[in-house]
């Protein structure tokens, strides 16, 4: 009779379960690192969008403010102070020259700065395209300083000086209620006590608040900023101000003027017959992470000054 012998035997993975196995992890592993990319980028979109909100939100309460404590102003006084020349044009107008002004480019439409005076708080800025021109459309503002000297700022994204005598809007308006404002010039404010020039101010220019839109993790800037053109009522002399501004990032490529999305997944590159990129193509690399750090919003604010 034979004696059976058994011998222990080794189980495994076939190259093909194991290639099967491998195949699926990585399918596993691309599917994860896709769906967190993805996570990361809306996340990363989201807070640049409430970051534009958020600073919107607050440019429209400063604002707001700045006109609800502006006194009440008599129109007929204020142009009879300001421009003797012309004052029949000056009321009807509402004395909107000393409120107001932009510059913009004639054949695009696009808004390089501007001034906006509220009777207690005046705004200089400079936009996007104005940033864009190398300073060649450049708003600057000169005032005097509590320490006497005389100040020249920076070409501001968005700033403010207190200005309860519409000095920086009184500069660049002439006697005849004709105006003298351009996109590229220094407001100087150093000399005018309310409108009449080469008069020593008695009291300094306060020291503007500067980088209004600076002090942010994203470059935000304006876009446009538009005042409409105010009323007032005839017995409470209350002066109704509305307007509106377009905020978003320097990144992302934003153009106002495009239907549709106003965020570009990146420069347009130029390509030849053969298909081949012409200049630079360092964008093209980019177009994601510029997309998701691209945010625009277009605001609107009404308020009123105080009455009598």
């Amino acid at each position: 009779m034979r004696q059976k012998i058994y011998t222990k035997t080794k189980s495994g993975f076939t190259m093909v379960e194991l290639s099967l196995t491998l195949a699926f992890i990585g399918v596993l592993l691309i599917t994860i690192a896709i769906i967190t990319s993805n996570i990361v980028s809306i996340y990363q979109k989201g807070m640049t969008i409430k970051a534009v909100n958020s600073v919107g939100r607050g440019l429209i309460d400063e604002f707001t403010s700045a006109i609800n404590t502006a006194p009440s102003v008599d129109t007929t006084s204020l142009c009879n102070s300001l421009a003797p020349n012309n004052v029949d044009a000056c009321i009807n107008d509402h004395a909107f020259g000393y409120i107001f002004h932009a510059s913009q480019n004639e054949d695009t439409g696009e808004q390089y700065n501007g001034i906006f005076c509220t009777g207690y708080y005046s705004y200089i800025w400079n936009t996007y395209y104005s940033e864009t021109s190398e300073q060649s459309h450049a708003l600057k503002l000169r005032y005097l300083n509590f320490a006497g000297d005389v100040v020249t700022t920076e070409a501001p994204r968005l700033m403010r000086v207190e200005d309860r005598n519409y000095r920086v809007c009184s500069a660049v308006m002439n006697n005849d209620y004709t105006s003298n404002f351009s996109s590229n010039m220094t407001i100087d404010i150093t000399t005018l006590a309310h409108s009449t020039a080469d008069i020593p101010l008695r009291n300094p220019t306060p020291t503007p608040t500067e980088g209004m839109l600076n002090a942010f993790d994203l470059d935000l800037t304006l876009y446009e900023f538009t005042i409409f053109p105010i009323s007032q009522d005839s017995v409470t002399l209350r002066t109704y101000m509305s307007g509106t501004f377009i905020l978003a990032t320097l990144r992302g490529n934003v153009d106002i003027m495009r239907s549709g999305d106003y965020c570009s997944l990146g420069t347009q590159i130029d390509v030849e017959d053969d298909g081949e990129p012409i200049g630079d193509t360092s964008s093209i690399n980019n177009l994601g992470s510029e997309f998701n750090y691209c945010a625009i919003n277009k605001f609107n604010f009404a308020a009123r000054t105080a009455g009598v």
